[in-house]
């Protein structure tokens, strides 16, 4: 009998210890959401007009002509486009039901709301027809179907403004505040405010800009708030190959980050989280995912916790490269910056920088600055990351006086860059690497400028050797 019972107590304790992890495990869920309409303090006027015509003779006859420029007209444009642009966000991160309402409301009413929604579940019986909230009035029945959802969301414009100037161009600036109200308890779980900008020689495209850059802060800011954070875990271990729940049905793309996590009783008996391990992923399909093992400080494990890390979308690095050409006898420094796109690739990823060349230019007349495009491609062991690159572009220079060659920007070079970059993750936030290759840059005026700036517009290159830091 005791035989068959300590058989009993080893099986159950083997369940246990098998069971335990998986579930310990939280798994997000799709949230609901429903999102306010832009709210705006009304619509501005031109403190100047576009233009204005004025024609006086002594004090007798005055003839003045103005013509409004379309700031109004391009503002209305905007808030609709700024809708549209919010909208899709929180549809295309996956992760939430999304709910559309008609009204605005700015956020000075947003108190005035969630009474509005408590005095109606209080005593629906008593509850008025409509309820105006500054210039909007909700009904009992739209208060109910607010209600049902999760988090209320709502968008308003605090700040606008577009302006020209002295050399013609626009200049457009929008500041869009974002309040979150949790209708299951009336209170406000995050508030923030997105900033963009944009400038061309016309007013519309400058405003296009500063609106076409509210999608990438917004979902950064939307995925650094805890409470929309994804937790996952994982489900199946094979070497540095990790396979963990959730996929396109939550919104993951390739490249996204999780965290390894482990709740932990401090010395005093708070509850805190460690971070003991991270992961890339590679692979998506539609309700799970397949991450690439960096780190770990031990396991991982089935069952093991994952919580999302938030990036703005691409890496930061930040370059020292010399260029050694062995038959001129000639070394040239250049330090440069470029960015790497991150969410959503992987393996390939694009890539645009810039540099400044030290090729002995007169900085009186010109600051030297190459501008190029090309692509890496990836391949990790580990906390270690092999990436051979290439890029192209051209090579000029910023004029300190434009009336001397006649533009912002003088191309005077061709070229481009081969290189083998080996980067070691010192942590979930940046790495430090080596790089060799080669390089040139082909002269387009080769012998056809004075000699004070031969040195400037001659060919250069050679082998490359350099070093830098990449923040994530």
């Amino acid at each position: 009998m005791n035989r068959w019972l300590r058989r009993l107590l080893t099986v159950c304790w083997l369940f246990l210890i098998v069971l335990a992890p998986i579930g310990a495990q939280y798994f997000s869920e799709r949230q609901e959401i429903a999102i306010f309409r832009l709210s705006y303090y009304g619509e501005p006027r031109d403190p100047v007009p576009e233009r204005r015509t004025v024609v006086q003779l002594g004090r007798v006859f005055r003839y003045e002509r103005r013509v409004e420029a379309r700031t109004s007209e391009i503002f209305r444009q905007a808030v609709g486009a700024v809708d549209e642009q919010i909208r899709s966000v929180f549809i295309n991160l996956g992760r939430f039901d999304v709910i559309g309402l008609t009204h605005r409301l700015d956020y000075e009413n947003v108190s005035a709301f969630a009474d509005a929604l408590r005095r109606y579940r209080e005593d629906s019986a008593e509850f008025p027809e409509a309820v105006l909230l500054g210039q909007e009035a909700f009904t009992a029945e739209e208060l109910e179907r607010i209600g049902g959802g999760f988090i209320v969301v709502i968008p308003s414009v605090s700040f606008y403004n577009l302006s020209q100037d002295r050399d013609g161009d626009y200049n457009a600036t929008i500041e869009t505040s974002f309040t979150f109200l949790d209708v299951e308890d009336l209170s406000t779980v995050g508030q923030f405010f997105v900033e963009t900008s944009g400038s061309d020689r016309n007013a519309v495209n400058a405003m296009r800009q500063a609106v076409n850059g509210i999608a990438p802060q917004l979902v950064y800011r939307i995925r650094d708030m805890d409470i929309f954070q994804i937790r996952t875990g994982i489900l199946e271990v094979a070497g540095r190959s990790v396979t963990i729940e959730f996929g396109r049905n939550m919104g993951i793309e390739r490249g996204d980050e999780y965290a390894i996590v482990a709740p932990r009783i401090t010395a005093l008996g708070h509850q805190t989280v460690d971070e003991t391990g991270m992961i890339v992923i590679r692979e998506v399909r539609e309700e799970f995912s397949i991450g690439y093992l960096l780190y770990a400080q031990h396991g991982p494990f089935v069952g093991d916790q994952l919580r999302e890390v938030p990036r703005f979308g691409a890496d930061i690095v930040v370059y020292g490269n010399t260029f050694v050409d062995i038959a001129d006898r000639r070394t040239v420094l250049a330090v440069g910056l470029k960015a790497v796109p991150s969410r959503g690739y992987f393996g390939w990823r694009p890539l645009i920088g810039m540099e400044v060349p030290f090729t002995g230019t007169v900085l009186g007349l010109l600051f030297p600055l190459n501008l190029y495009l090309g692509g890496e491609y990836n391949q990790y062991f580990g906390r270690l990351k092999l990436t051979p690159s290439v890029a192209f572009g051209v090579g000029g220079a910023v004029p300190f006086n434009p009336g001397l060659f006649g533009d912002d920007y003088f191309v005077s070079h061709l070229g481009g860059s081969a290189r083998l970059t080996a980067n070691i993750l010192l942590n979930r936030d940046s790495m430090l690497f080596v790089e060799g290759g080669y390089a040139r840059w082909f002269g387009l005026y080769d012998g056809l400028v004075p000699s004070e700036l031969t040195r400037f517009f001659d060919g250069y290159g050679g082998i490359l050797i350099g070093a830098g830091v990449t923040f994530k």
